[in-house]
C-alpha cells in the first residue's frame, strides 16, 4: 500500500529536537502531543434544534453525571426518508434492525461554569444530520459543542428531487450555513435555553464529510469561521481570499474521492494546512452506517432486497470502507477522532494545544500508520 512518505516529516523533527536539547540542557525535554483515540473527559447530551426548514443535532458536554439513569440516544436509518417514500419502507423484514446507537444522552442537562468552542458540521451526499453521531459525540466529549446541520439540498431526501441546480444547492447551504450559526448563538445567549451559556462563538470550527466538505470550503471566508475541516471532502473549490488553518482527511481506498485528487486539492490550500492520509479507510469510514452494513442491517441494502431500484454507483459508495478488508470501523472512528480533534485544539488555539498532531498511536493502531503532510503559516509544501 502506498501512502504519502512522512521520512522527511520524521527528519526535520529529530533535528529539531537535538538543537533543542543542545540550547537548552537541563530543561525538560518537550512532551509527547496527546492521543485523543479514546473518548474525551465530558459525559455527552445531544438534543435536537428546528430552523425554519431543518433541524439541527447538537452534541454537547453534559453535566458531571448527567449520564446517571439515562441510556445512550438511538435513532433509526429511516428518520430522514421522506413520507413520500415512507410507504414502500413497510415492505422491509422486521427482521433487519435498523436502530443505531450513539454514545449520547438525550437532553441531558449541559456543563456550566465554562464556555466550549462550536464545532458546525455537515453530512455527505444522501446523509442527514444523525449520520456521524458517533464519532461526533467522540469528539464532543473532548469539550465542544458540536452542531450537525441537515442538508437536504444534497441530503437522503435530495434523491427523491428532480432538482440538479447546483448553482442554487450551494447559494442554499450557504444562507443555511449561516442561518444555523445565527441559531447557536441565540441558544447560548438565551438564558432560558438548554445550551445558554455553553457556546463561545468567537471560536469556530467548519467540518464536513463528502459534498458536505465541499459545502464547509466554500464558506473557507466567513469571517465567522476559524478553521475548516474535510473528511474525504469534494475538493476546495479556491483556496480562500484569508489563510486559515485546514485539514483534509483522506481515506487510502476511497473509491469516489481518491487520495491524489486530495492531494492535488491540499496542494493548492493557502498554509498553514495539513493532510493526514488513513491506509485502509474507504469513502463512508466516516458514518454510523458501516457498522450497520456490516452487521447486514442497512437502509440501503434492505431497500435493495425488497425491489427498489438502487444506482450502483450509489450503493458502491455506500459500502467503500466498510467491507471485509477495510479498517476495522471503531478502529477508524477513533484515528478520524484523534487527528479532528488535535487539528481542532490547534486551530482553535485552546490551552496546551500541540503544534503537531502525533501519528505514533500505540500498537492498537500499527496497522494503520498516519501519513502527514503540512505546511505552516506562511511555507509552501
Amino acid at each position: 500500500m502506498s501512502v504519502v512518505s512522512t521520512s522527511w516529516r520524521h527528519a526535520i523533527a529529530a533535528l529539531a529536537a537535538a538543537l533543542t536539547l543542545g540550547a537548552c540542557a537541563g530543561q525538560p525535554s518537550p512532551q509527547t502531543p496527546p492521543v485523543y483515540t479514546a473518548r474525551g473527559p465530558n459525559e455527552v447530551g445531544v438534543l435536537t434544534l428546528s430552523l425554519s426548514d431543518r433541524k439541527i443535532e447538537v452534541y454537547y458536554p453534559a453535566a458531571a453525571g448527567a449520564a446517571k439513569g439515562r441510556v445512550n440516544d438511538v435513532y433509526l436509518q429511516t428518520d430522514p426518508v421522506p413520507p413520500m417514500l415512507a410507504g414502500m419502507l413497510k415492505k422491509i423484514p422486521e427482521s433487519v434492525d435498523l436502530k443505531v446507537t450513539v454514545p449520547a444522552f438525550r437532553d441531558a442537562p449541559a456543563a456550566s461554569g465554562k464556555t466550549f468552542p462550536l464545532v458546525i458540521v455537515s453530512h455527505g451526499a444522501g446523509g442527514w444530520r444523525s449520520g456521524h453521531g458517533n464519532l461526533l459525540s467522540g469528539i464532543a466529549s473532548w469539550g465542544f459543542v458540536v452542531a450537525s446541520v441537515d442538508f437536504p439540498e444534497y441530503g437522503f431526501a435530495s434523491f427523491a428531487s428532480p432538482s440538479r441546480d447546483m448553482a442554487a444547492r450551494r447559494t442554499s447551504s450557504a444562507a443555511a450555513l449561516d442561518a444555523a450559526l445565527d441559531l447557536m448563538a441565540r441558544q447560548t445567549a438565551d438564558a432560558q435555553s438548554p445550551l445558554a451559556g455553553l457556546i463561545d462563538m468567537s471560536s469556530i470550527a467548519a467540518v464536513g464529510h463528502s459534498a458536505g466538505g465541499g459545502t464547509m470550503f466554500a464558506a473557507i471566508d466567513n469571517p465567522r469561521i476559524d478553521t475548516v475541516i474535510g473528511w474525504a471532502p469534494v475538493p476546495p473549490q479556491s483556496p480562500g481570499a484569508t489563510p486559515k488553518p485546514t485539514l483534509i482527511i483522506a481515506a487510502q481506498n476511497d473509491s469516489g474521492i481518491k487520495v491524489d485528487t486530495l492531494v492535488s486539492a491540499y496542494d493548492k490550500l493557502n498554509a498553514p494546512k495539513r493532510l493526514v492520509i488513513v491506509p485502509g479507510m474507504g469513502h463512508n469510514a466516516f458514518s454510523d452506517s458501516c457498522l450497520s452494513i456490516q452487521s447486514g442491517n442497512d437502509l440501503i441494502s434492505a431497500v435493495k432486497q425488497i425491489g427498489l431500484p438502487v444506482p450502483g454507483p450509489l450503493l458502491d459508495l455506500a459500502q467503500n470502507g466498510c467491507r471485509p478488508g477495510d479498517l476495522e470501523t471503531r478502529e477508524g472512528w477513533a484515528i478520524i477522532q484523534h487527528v479532528t480533534v488535535s487539528q481542532l485544539r490547534y486551530a482553535l488555539h485552546l490551552p496546551g494545544a500541540a503544534p503537531e498532531i502525533t501519528t505514533d498511536l500505540g500498537p492498537a493502531f500499527k496497522n494503520a500508520p498516519l501519513a502527514i503532510r503540512e505546511a505552516p503559516a506562511g511555507k509552501t509544501p
